[in-house]
């Protein structure tokens, strides 16, 4: 059996006759943590959505564990269990916190209704205010909740897009702390894109990074700094 968890080859994608995405050929082990990289305009989101649907691609193919999911809807990627936390969090102000982890539950394949209690260990915070409204939480906290949103639906693979975008310090400790838990206790794989470059170097295994929609460069964080990338992502 492959350790290949996500697979793309020749994926192109568009906006109108504008090519944002060139060629793209990604191979993501399972269990591993990638961070996604480049300037901004470069393609990372617009690839992340590509994977989960919210774009079409013009051509190129998709596998999940092995599967062709190029054609899938949305809704149909989550249940063969891709976790998407786009970037403005995009939780739902008019439900409460609980209300918000339930809709999660809708990718999951055993029709679990139970928001997961790992959930909670991971973000304390929500469990004390599982009844306020999303829309009355903090920026941090409704990064916290979007997560564990995505975490609720039991993903094979996480796709985050700028986690760490107007969060303060100490919760931006608290999500690296809950990445690396869902990568260790439960073996997630994860896809990060993120501009924060220290605090993704502390627990990806790997990189890839982007320049006009293309991936140019990849690489073990074990062996290439921060320093080493860090013309890839200044503006």
């Amino acid at each position: 059996m492959s350790d290949i968890l996500l697979e793309t080859s020749g994926l192109f994608s568009a906006y109108g006759q504008s090519e944002v995405l060139r060629d793209i050929g990604l191979a993501i082990a399972k269990g591993s943590v990638v961070a996604l990289i480049g300037r901004n305009g470069v393609g990372k989101s617009t690839l992340l959505k590509t994977l989960v649907g919210a774009h079409p691609a013009t051509s190129g193919t998709i596998r999940l564990d092995n599967e062709d999911i190029s054609r899938l809807a949305p809704h149909k990627r989550a249940r063969a269990g891709i976790g998407f936390v786009p970037q403005g969090r995009h939780i739902f102000p008019h439900l409460t916190v609980m209300e918000n982890l339930e809709t999660g539950l809708s990718a999951r394949n055993d029709r679990s209704k139970h928001v997961p209690e790992h959930i909670f260990d991971l973000f304390p915070k929500l469990r004390d205010v599982r009844s306020r409204k999303g829309g009355f939480l903090s920026g941090g906290e409704q990064q916290q909740l979007a997560i564990g949103r995505a975490l609720a639906g039991d993903p094979k693979l996480l796709l985050l897009d700028e986690p760490t975008e107007g969060i303060q310090p100490n919760v931006v400790q608290q999500i690296e702390n809950a990445l690396r838990n869902v990568r260790d206790q439960f073996g997630m794989t994860i896809l990060i894109v993120e501009q924060y470059l220290d605090f993704v170097w502390r627990f990806a295994d790997r990189y890839c990074a982007m320049q006009g929609g293309r991936i140019v460069r990849e690489g073990d964080v074990a062996t290439e700094s921060v320093r080493d990338v860090a013309h890839l992502v200044q503006i």
